[in-house]
């Protein structure tokens, strides 16, 4: 186990105001006002959209930070700033060698497991995968998961190691003011790494996203995973950080046609959804909406038909009758019922979806199209071929 970083950052943070009791001020180098000055008019140039006096004024405060030495982190920002320009101009192949020296300086400077050179060190790797660099993305990746994974069991351990030190206490009560003791310093211990553990899970998580459907998902689980148990260290039971992170591990199961290990991470996320934002807000819905093809998937088609009307009763209530949650949960509601054979059912309900969409989109939308297809195929089954062809003829009019 790593020496514990809550200690690493009391003994930081003293060292740093030792440091400036002893030392005063840090004299000002030469170039450092000018340097500051073309950064702020290249930001805001870049703000602004003039990506050419942008361009011009980053490379006016590279030239500066140039003279400060390859070991000072504004020669680091000053590359970052300029190579993420040339990435927002579609010149990967200009930004790639600035991001990569940028984050060389920050590790050389900063040392390879600091939490500032991990988030570099995560950009640079999402850069390589948006630009389908596997080669160098892998090993990026992997460093980072070892690092993901080494602070995961500092974490435990020093959970561990409080628990047992508060256990001790607990036998030994002529000790109680030593548990206090303990116990004030597991929460300045907690609250010390929790923000940094949560960025951390942020970046996990987008990495994980950029390698989801690849045939490198095995690495997404990895990543989600980490993500998930620093959360549930660091946040409270019903965090909504917690719903997305339980969210991401069942959308990928779904992908592996895991159903069963989907499940319950669909159930956890809408649940805390729910409670946190409300059983009508979009996020809660689309949740529903995994958790009832999940149901559908399992061959639980009466749990997940259930869901799907308890939903739409709710959405009724919140929006009206009228909306585009009320026509997406008959659209699905129409769907599983067609699904199960009960086609004049199916075509009720589909019917009640083409209408609401009408009412908001008005007869010739795209989005009807789809709808009426579904609404033809459920009339042919029950032998109504007349309507089923109008409806047909309907959809593909409306998609010309």
């Amino acid at each position: 186990m790593s020496k514990s970083r809550s200690i690493k950052y009391i003994f930081g943070a003293s060292l740093l105001s030792l440091l400036c009791c002893f030392l005063g001020p840090i004299p000002t180098l030469a170039g450092e006002a000018e340097w500051d000055q073309y950064n702020t008019e290249g930001a805001n140039a870049f703000q602004a959209g003039s990506y050419g006096q942008a361009e011009k004024s980053f490379r006016l405060a590279l030239k500066e930070a140039e003279r400060f030495g390859d070991k000072d982190l504004r020669l680091a920002s000053s590359l970052t700033n300029l190579g993420v320009l040339y990435n927002v101009r579609a010149l990967p192949a200009k930004a790639e060698p600035l991001f990569e020296r940028a984050v060389a300086i920050k590790q050389r400077v900063l040392g390879p497991d600091n939490a500032d050179v991990i988030a570099a060190t995560g950009k640079l790797c999402q850069f390589y995968l948006r630009n389908g660099n596997h080669t160098k993305a892998d090993p990026l990746c992997l460093k980072i998961l070892t690092y993901a994974d080494n602070i995961v069991k500092d974490m435990q351990q020093i959970a561990g190691s409080f628990s047992r030190l508060s256990s001790f206490y607990q036998r030994h009560t002529e000790f109680e003011q030593a548990e206090i003791l303990v116990k004030q310093a597991q929460s300045l211990t907690e609250k010390s790494v929790a923000d940094t553990d949560l960025e951390l899970a942020t970046l996990l998580d987008a990495l994980g996203s950029s390698f989801l459907g690849t045939d490198r998902q095995k690495i997404a689980e990895q990543l989600y995973d980490h993500a998930l148990t620093l959360r549930l260290h660091s946040l409270p039971p019903n965090h909504i950080a917690l719903a997305s992170s339980y969210e991401n591990l069942a959308k990928l199961y779904m992908l592996d046609s895991r159903y069963a290990q989907a499940e319950p991470l669909f159930y956890k996320s809408m649940s805390i959804s729910r409670t946190v934002l409300g059983e009508h807000k979009p996020e809660t819905l689309a949740r529903v909406e995994g958790l009832a093809q999940c149901y559908i998937k399992l061959g639980r088609t009466s749990d997940a038909e259930n869901l799907y009307a308890h939903t739409l009763d709710v959405i009724e209530k919140a929006y009206g009758s009228n909306s585009s949650f009320v026509a997406n949960t008959q659209v699905s509601l129409g769907s599983l019922m067609a699904r199960q054979g009960r086609y004049q059912e199916a075509a009720n309900m589909l019917s009640l979806a083409v209408k609401t969409t009408e009412k908001l989109n008005g007869p010739q939308h795209a989005s009807l199209s789809p709808i009426l297809d579904s609404y033809a195929d459920a009339l042919d089954k029950t032998n109504r071929h007349a309507e089923a062809a109008k409806a047909k003829a309907r959809a593909k009019a409306i998609r010309g």
